[in-house]
């Protein structure tokens, strides 16, 4: 299985050395992981869409009047000028 170069080294150029041997050693290993995968026989078993075997149930989009942004925002916990007010997820040096 072959990355795709061109994606790949938009990605690998921005990142610093060390981040960048990180990202190689992650995908060596989701490489070989799917390499094991591709070795299962599945014959004789019938593709699922879903792991249980069940039809995806879709109903169709509907509108409905929101409610208003000053109501909403109002009863958030924190709130920063037009947004709601979250804890960082990712660490700046995470990224």
């Amino acid at each position: 299985m072959k990355v795709p170069s061109v994606k790949y080294k938009r990605i690998v150029l921005k990142l610093s050395g060390e981040a960048r041997e990180k990202l190689r050693g992650q995908l060596a290993r989701i490489i070989e992981f799917v390499k094991q995968l591709q070795t299962i026989d599945t014959a004789g078993y019938e593709p699922r869409a879903a792991a249980g075997g069940f039809e995806q149930a879709l109903r169709t989009d509907e509108t409905k009047p929101c409610l208003p942004r000053e109501e909403v925002l109002g009863a958030a916990p924190q709130r920063k000028k037009e947004f709601f007010g979250v804890p960082p997820v990712i660490e700046a040096d995470e990224l």
